[in-house]
């Protein structure tokens, strides 16, 4: 059991650093370490979001202090959220385990594309916030959190660029806000009907909270173009592992 919370203390500590760095990517690559330690994929999912929600509020709790925050687009965002992550939740007992993973994995490829792509593009000033895509990007992101544990920080930054004025910098900390909130509520559906294992999900959020504040500090130091860069590799890496461990096991 020891050896065991060792490793998932590791998991939260990758989790969190890329949580730092990104404002996403964190259960993107705590789902796959969690199927490894042959956990069933309900209870992964389920610790996946606990853990990820936490690290996502320890790490946005700074950045909202700087004034990086973008409360109202995080309202929207949240608005949609909820709702999504609760049918998501539902919606997930009826998908078959093959299914989602084929469609996660390409919708992961998709943003890590635009990403790399975009971070070679200016960023025009003065973009004016779109409400509706907002609400949309977050019913997505609910469902995507629901269906199988991810924080869906690999949408929310990439749509807040998109269709927000904000920097890289105040995207991945919106991103951290709206993840533990959405996350959040998640984790507490599950807990509703669900015993996940409490030490494991301690040690998971102990080496998160280490890694993310780690992380804010990294992503002060590097340019924007380079977080988008080191976002969009990651997704390719942990998308082929994911689809790797599930589909060719």
């Amino acid at each position: 059991m020891d050896a065991l919370l060792v490793e998932s203390a590791a998991i939260g500590m990758i989790l969190g650093l890329l949580l730092g760095l990104t404002g996403a990517g964190g259960s993107l690559v705590a789902l796959p370490l969690l199927l490894s330690l042959h956990m069933p994929l309900h209870d992964a999912i389920g610790v996946s979001l606990g853990a990820v929600a936490l690290s996502a509020l320890i790490g946005a709790i700074p950045r909202a202090r700087q004034g990086l925050v973008a409360w109202r687009p995080l309202l929207w965002l949240t608005l949609t959220g909820w709702p999504g992550n609760a049918l998501g939740q539902w919606l997930g007992r009826f998908i078959p385990e093959a299914l989602l993973i084929l469609g996660f994995c390409a919708l992961v490829l998709w943003s890590a594309w635009r990403m790399w792509r975009g971070s070679s593009t200016p960023k025009v000033a003065g973009t004016a916030t779109r409400n509706g895509p907002l609400l949309a990007l977050g019913l997505a992101v609910g469902l995507l959190s629901g269906l199988m544990g991810v924080g869906g920080g690999f949408l929310i930054v990439p749509g807040l660029l998109w269709f927000t004025p904000l920097s890289m910098l105040a995207a991945t900390a919106t991103s951290m806000a709206g993840i533990a909130l959405v996350s959040g509520g998640g984790f507490l559906l599950y807990l509703s009907h669900a015993q996940p294992p409490m030490p494991l999900l301690a040690a998971l959020a102990a080496g998160g909270a280490l890694g993310v504040l780690f992380g804010n500090r990294l992503a002060l130091r590097l340019g924007g173009a380079t977080l988008q860069r080191i976002f969009a590799v990651m997704l390719v890496v942990v998308s082929l592992s994911l689809a790797a461990q599930k589909l060719l096991a």
